[in-house]
């Protein structure tokens, strides 16, 4: 879970070798605030979208004789809505590459915004009071675009860009959680300042309402541009890490491989991930398969795809996610949502007999923004549960449970998870950068260390989930994440396995792929580590 909305455990749960922590507020209260934040982001969004189209009609018709800012008007307010579908679109592999020789549209629509609110401010055509934060408002939009634009081409940004576009994404992770690291919906609208006069107080009132709209949202991301900056810098202390040589070849590396799936794998995933996952020579895939993709003919098509590259030697890992109004529906009947799932874990299991089963994707991740925190109590109850029945279907098939937030809840369930009379076969930790980038990274391994240490003859362990936020903390960002994780994984002996997220941008920007289909520099980073450690292995 997102560290904003972390540390809410209850101290009466916890067992007696953990610290009790401090005071804090509800999550119910949390939860009311979070709501607030939503509604003001998508609020405010669609309040700029109206603006803009009504301010554009009024600048427009208002306008006798061409200018610089009646061109930047016209054309900003022609393809503000196209440049926003472009965008959002454009971030995934499975129509990227369609829309990516329009990938400039939306960089451009945000520096017209810029031009109209310049020349609207310096002709005179509003006041500084409306028209300084606006032209501050635009211009921020437009840097983070051009960054974003120039990442996408494989060309670094100016390192200021990058910072800014870091500290939007902490911004915006107020109301999206992490989802402001990898997903393209969540961006910021610029805005057309107001370059006529108005005679009406209704009108005033709501440019002066949206401008404190902006001026807000700017002043979020300006504060947070120093943690940015120590953000982006906190990945180079793992410039110089290196692997562990492990023997024996004990030591594997897989590839997340597909977006979620809630229906067939789309082919465009088939056929780039399958090829990937040869030319790298990787050891196992992992997929996350939804519920409405645990059934049907969806699961058939599932199976189908991979009859082709299923053998004895590759370790297919199958993680179960969250439904469609996950937490309603638990909400409504604990009982025949708990039902559904056992019956999509006992179809995954016996359909396509995975090496490794996740019956509960990040319990303290996933899990808690999809159906709210649970208590250790019930993770364990689905858990157990979940593990009989896969048992009963294979006893090879092993189950296995993973750690995301690091948290007191999450030591209770690795806790019990960890001791030899419990279920679990396999323990994961999922291993991802922060708002703060390789800090939290770092803290969470140095937890995973610990807990390790603290468990006589571990079982043995896999990191379910490593990379970075190419987007967000620029690719280099990624490389290093990487580097850091591989290199602490093969120095624990407990842990057999790494899976690399994604193989390419579908859900999440985050993958090898970028959308145009073209691969990021982690790419050669994992080949480089997956040559060493079989080299090591040989030797």
């Amino acid at each position: 879970m997102d560290s904003r909305f972390r540390g809410n455990d209850d101290p009466g749960m916890l067992p007696a070798w953990l610290p009790a922590p401090s005071p804090l507020p509800s999550f119910g209260a949390m939860l009311s605030t979070y709501r607030v934040l939503l509604t003001g982001y998508f609020g405010l969004g669609a309040a700029i979208i109206l603006w803009n189209i009504a301010a554009a009609t009024l600048i427009l018709r208002g306008r006798r004789s061409p200018s610089v800012s009646t061109l930047a008007t016209s054309f900003a307010a022609l393809l503000l809505v196209p440049g926003l579908v472009v965008t959002v679109s454009d971030a995934s592999l499975v129509y990227g590459r369609a829309i990516q020789h329009v990938a400039w549209l939306w960089p451009l629509v945000t520096v017209l915004f810029v031009i109209q609110a310049v020349a609207a401010l310096s002709a005179g055509r509003v006041g500084s009071m409306l028209g300084v934060p606006i032209v501050a408002y635009d211009l921020m939009i437009a840097i983070v675009s051009i960054a974003r634009y120039m990442n996408s081409l494989g060309v670094a940004p100016p390192y200021f860009s990058l910072v800014l576009s870091a500290a939007q994404s902490d911004a915006l992770g107020v109301v999206a959680g992490s989802a402001a690291l990898a997903r393209a919906t969540w961006l910021l609208v610029p805005m057309f300042s107001p370059a006529l006069p108005s005679h009406s107080r209704v009108r005033v009132v709501i440019r002066y309402a949206l401008t404190l709209g902006a001026s807000i949202a700017t002043a979020l991301v300006l504060v947070e541009l120093p943690g940015a900056s120590e953000t982006i810098s906190s990945y180079n202390r793992y410039q110089h890490d290196a692997l562990t040589a492990r023997g024996a070849g004990d030591f594997q590396f897989a590839l997340k491989v597909f977006p979620d799936l809630r229906a067939a794998p789309p082919p465009v995933a088939i056929n780039n991930d399958f090829q990937l996952t040869d030319s790298l020579g990787i050891d196992g895939i992992s997929i996350v398969v939804d519920p409405e993709g645990a059934r049907g003919k969806a699961l058939d098509s599932l199976v189908h795809s991979l009859d082709n590259v299923r053998d004895d030697s590759t370790v297919l890992i199958v993680t179960l996610g969250y439904p469609r109004g996950a937490r309603a529906a638990l909400n409504r009947s604990p009982s025949a949502y708990m039902n559904d799932r056992l019956a999509d874990v006992n179809r995954l299991a016996r359909a396509l007999r995975p090496n490794i089963i996740v019956p509960a994707y990040e319990p303290y991740g996933e899990g808690a923004r999809a159906l709210g925190v649970r208590t250790p109590d019930y993770w364990i109850d689905f858990i157990t549960r979940c593990a009989a029945i896969v048992h009963h279907v294979n006893p090879n098939i092993r189950v296995a449970v993973a750690a995301a937030s690091f948290g007191a809840r999450d030591s209770v369930v690795y806790r019990w998870a960890a001791a030899r009379g419990s279920p679990v076969d396999v323990l994961g930790f999922s291993l991802m950068p922060g708002f703060d980038g390789a800090t939290s990274l770092d803290t969470h391994m140095r937890i995973a260390q610990r807990w390790l240490r603290a468990t006589p003859r571990p079982k043995p362990h896999w990191i379910l989930a490593a990379g970075g936020y190419p987007v967000a903390h620029g690719e280099n960002s990624q490389v290093m994440a990487l580097r850091g994780v591989l290199a602490w994984a093969t120095s624990q002996p407990a842990v057999r396995g790494v899976v690399f997220t994604d193989a390419g941008d579908y859900d999440a920007q985050r993958g090898l792929r970028a959308p145009d289909g073209r691969f990021r520099p982690a790419l050669a980073e994992l080949a480089r580590s997956i040559d060493a450690e079989r080299e090591s292995a040989s030797q």
